[in-house]
Order: C-alpha cells, then sequence, then structure tokens
C-alpha cells in the first residue's frame, strides 16, 4: 500500500477535490483496499475536469477544505466533566496548619448536578457535598476539603446526648468521587484516591444540656420570668451559639451569661434567657420553641443538643394612670382625718398584669405601710402607690389593681389585670402624725416592684395637702 499511498498523496496535491472526495470515501470505508478502489474510479473520473479548472479555484478550494477539516478536528464534543485536580493527595487534618486541606479543582463544560462522595476501604459512601446544581462556566470550581462529612455514626459510639452534623473521617486511604449530571441523563464520574492521617476525631461534645424552666412567661409577672440554660463542652471549640428556634423558623440568638469558662473553651456555659424582655423588646409570640445549643471546632465539626421550650403569656407590659389624672378629697385637713384618692389604671398591652393586695378601699395609717397589712413587696407585682415629701421610703402606702373576681382574673393561684383592660382604684391615709414639713405634697405613682417606676407614672398627679393639728392654735375656721 506505500506506493500506492504516495501516488495518490501526488494526485491529490495536484487536484485537490479529489481529496475531499477520497477524504470522505476512506473514513467510511471497510478495508484500505476499498478505500484505494475509490480513489482510482475518483481520479478517472475527474482527470478530464482538472484540465479545466483554474489555478487560483484550486488554491482557494485547498484552503477552505484544509481549514474545514481542521474545524472537524478541533471542534468536537468535550466532556462534560474535566480538568480535575484533588492536591495534594494526602492530608493530616488537626487544625496545626500543617497539610490541613485538600484543593478539589474540576470544570463543567455544561450545567449540571455535582455531588463529592467518598468511600472507605469497606466501600461505605460519605458525603462532602451533597448533589448541587452547578452552572457551565470557563473558570473552574474549587472547594476545599479539611477531612469532615456529613454525619455518621461508628459502631464505638456511646449514647452522646446530641446530634452530629459534620464529622471527621478516621484515618485511611479512601476513594473520592466527583459525579456530574446534566437534566438530558449525560453523567460523567471522576475518581481518585486520598489519604487521611493523625486526623482531629474528637468530637466538640455537648453535655449535660438543659432548659428550666420547661415552660416560661416572659412578661415581668416575676412568675418563670426566665429561663437558665446549662452546658459542659468537653473542648475547645471555633465557635459555640445558642439559639431559639420556632415552629415557622424564626431564629433568635441567646447571649451567654459572663463567667468564669472563657468564650468557646471547654467547660461549663450558663446563658441567662428573658426573651429580649428587659431591653425592652417584645418577647417572642406563645407558642412551642426548641432551644439549639451548637459547637462547631476549628477543623468544621458540628453537633447540636437541643431542648424544647414553651412559651405563655409572653408580653412587654405597659400600664398608666389614666390621663395621669388623680381624685383628691381634700387639700386641708385636721389631724387624724383622711385624705382618700381615686384613679383609674389602663393596662395598655397585650399581656396580663399581675398585682397583690392590699386591695382598694383599704385605708392606711400614717405611722405603717403595707407590709403592716400581710403585703410585703413582690417582684413583678403592679401596685398603685402613695408618697409625701418627707417619706423615709418610697411609695409606703401601696394598693392593688383592681379587685379580686371583678376586675382581675385568676392564673395559676395569682391575680392578674387582663390585656387592654381599666380598673378604678381607691383607697385612703389617716393622718396620726403631724408631718415634719407642712404643708406638704403627696402624689400617686405605678410601681412595677423591682422593675421599675415608669417616669410617665412617677409623681403623678401632686396634692398639696395642709395638716392642722387640733390641740395648737390657729384651726381654721369651722374646724
Amino acid at each position: 500500500m506505500e506506493w500506492r499511498v504516495e501516488q495518490m498523496s501526488a494526485d491529490i496535491t495536484r487536484t485537490p477535490s479529489l481529496y475531499l472526495s477520497f477524504y470522505a470515501k476512506s473514513r467510511s470505508s471497510a478495508s484500505p483496499n476499498q478505500a484505494e478502489l475509490d480513489y482510482i474510479t475518483t481520479a478517472g473520473t475527474l482527470s478530464a475536469l482538472q484540465e479545466a479548472m483554474d489555478p487560483m479555484k484550486i488554491l482557494r478550494w485547498t484552503f477552505w477544505i484544509l481549514l474545514a477539516s481542521l474545524w472537524m478536528v478541533g471542534c468536537g464534543p468535550r466532556p462534560l466533566l474535566e480538568d480535575v485536580i484533588v492536591a495534594p493527595d494526602a492530608i493530616s487534618p488537626n487544625a496545626d496548619g500543617v497539610a490541613d486541606l485538600t484543593r478539589i479543582e474540576f470544570r463543567l463544560n455544561a450545567n449540571a448536578t455535582v455531588s463529592i462522595k467518598l468511600y472507605d476501604e469497606s466501600d461505605i459512601a460519605y458525603t462532602f457535598r451533597p448533589p448541587t446544581r452547578l452552572g457551565r462556566s470557563e473558570a473552574p470550581h474549587t472547594v476545599y476539603f479539611g477531612g469532615v462529612v456529613d454525619a455518621f455514626s461508628l459502631p464505638a459510639d456511646p449514647d452522646l446526648g446530641y446530634e452530629i452534623v459534620k464529622r471527621m473521617l478516621p484515618d485511611g486511604v479512601y476513594t473520592w468521587e466527583i459525579a456530574a449530571e446534566t437534566d438530558d441523563g449525560e453523567r460523567a464520574v471522576v475518581t481518585g484516591t486520598l489519604t487521611i492521617t493523625d486526623a482531629d476525631t474528637e468530637l466538640p461534645g455537648i453535655r449535660g444540656f438543659s432548659v428550666s424552666p420547661p415552660r416560661f412567661s416572659p412578661n415581668q409577672d416575676g412568675i418563670a420570668d426566665r429561663v437558665r440554660i446549662n452546658l459542659f463542652l468537653e473542648k475547645d471549640v471555633e465557635s459555640l451559639t445558642v439559639t431559639l428556634h420556632s415552629e415557622e423558623g424564626v431564629v433568635d440568638h441567646i447571649p451567654e451569661d459572663e463567667r468564669r469558662t472563657r468564650p468557646n473553651a471547654a467547660g461549663w456555659h450558663t446563658y441567662d434567657y428573658d426573651g429580649g424582655i428587659d431591653a425592652g423588646s417584645e418577647p417572642p409570640a406563645d407558642g412551642l420553641y426548641t432551644v439549639h445549643a451548637e459547637a462547631r471546632d476549628r477543623m468544621g465539626q458540628v453537633v447540636i443538643a437541643t431542648q424544647p421550650l414553651e412559651i405563655y403569656n409572653a408580653g412587654l407590659p405597659r400600664a398608666y394612670i389614666l390621663y395621669g389624672e388623680v381624685e383628691y378629697s381634700t387639700t386641708t385637713m385636721v389631724l387624724s382625718e383622711t385624705l382618700c384618692f381615686t384613679l383609674t389604671v389602663e393596662n395598655d398591652s397585650a399581656t396580663y398584669l399581675r398585682t397583690t393586695g392590699p386591695w382598694p378601699g383599704t385605708t392606711y395609717r400614717s405611722d405603717e405601710n403595707f407590709n403592716a397589712h400581710g403585703w410585703s413587696e413582690e417582684s413583678g407585682a403592679f401596685r398603685v402607690g402613695m408618697d409625701f415629701d418627707t417619706s423615709l421610703r418610697n411609695y409606703p402606702f401601696r394598693w392593688g389593681i383592681g379587685h379580686p373576681d371583678i376586675d382581675l382574673v385568676e392564673i395559676n393561684g395569682y391575680w392578674y389585670l387582663p390585656p387592654h383592660a381599666r380598673a378604678v382604684v381607691t383607697g385612703c391615709l389617716q393622718i396620726v402624725d403631724m408631718p415634719a414639713r407642712n404643708p406638704l405634697y403627696y402624689w400617686m405613682g405605678l410601681i412595677h416592684e423591682d422593675v421599675q417606676i415608669a417616669a410617665v407614672n412617677n409623681r403623678v398627679n401632686p396634692n398639696f395637702v395642709t395638716v392642722w393639728d387640733p390641740d395648737e392654735p390657729g384651726l381654721p375656721p369651722g374646724e
């Protein structure tokens, strides 16, 4: 065949159209002899045309035919997945800064769904990247792998008490697999090996995770207003977060208390959660929630511990003495007479306001206070109070903001003014000792005990009162 090929090559040089015919037929011929026969036949047919052809036409045809041939060879279909690199092929993922990561790089020649998995020597699969839609790009896709994959369990695992989300692979030789698949079913898979040694497989364990109480009413009533969250962290981590998750997916961050244990360090960590109400924010709405504690170490291992939490009767309390108005019985009185008042309290919030006695209508002596009536100060309770210029303590005379079973409703043994309700409060003070200053001011206030006396509820409508001693000369006429 050598002399025949040489002869054909010479003829093709002289007759480019003959080359095109021979090229097309030889690619489809079953044997070299058939290709040779086609050449001879074609040569005989075109020999007469050769002399009639213009030399310039021959050159132009030769140029275009060669260009088309090169285009057909260079522009064939490219593989879906190419230029795959996983380097280095051995890592020691322990956060020491030496060979902790390997770079995974690949190029896609069409839009495709890509997954990355690893297989151990027992052919157990571990997912690094679940199927993810990626687009065709001239630049390669790059991701770094540090030995951490989606959660898996080991036969030696104890009852952990928390959920593993991401976990480090044990030391060993693994087969990595990068798979890509287009929407029309074209699929490409590239594999290789990766060796892992000296891996930090200790989990960032969370122990003793507790949320107390399990039912919580953030409304500053002093009853189950706060939640205490405790946990023990088994190793130093990159981050430790505690969050509140609603059934609708809303997430609230819970800050950590300042304790001896450094943030993110192994040891006990505590959290005090009030729903944000102490900062003046509306707390989360009533409902069922889940408290999440998540620990992430420096290599990316993640564990989560959870506890349920129910929120009820939540709300930021707001109450006022209506219009800031107080009706007093007098501005001039004789010693041992009573100074009485009438006012209205309005609950301007969507939550219940807890209150205690003594109840409206109670009369105090000026030489006693609310403790003498058996009603000590209670954190979170609202009460109306009376104060005066020379008092030794704030608002020594106090009354509940309504009558039980009339204005107030009972919840778990406590009395509450319902949301957006009003209650009339009355009371009297018998002046039995001459005040150190006379005349003097008496005023009213609305106290949220152990929480605050809002500026709008402090020193409301002062009443300037003169007290006369019947044993002293100068008693007003008619007295």
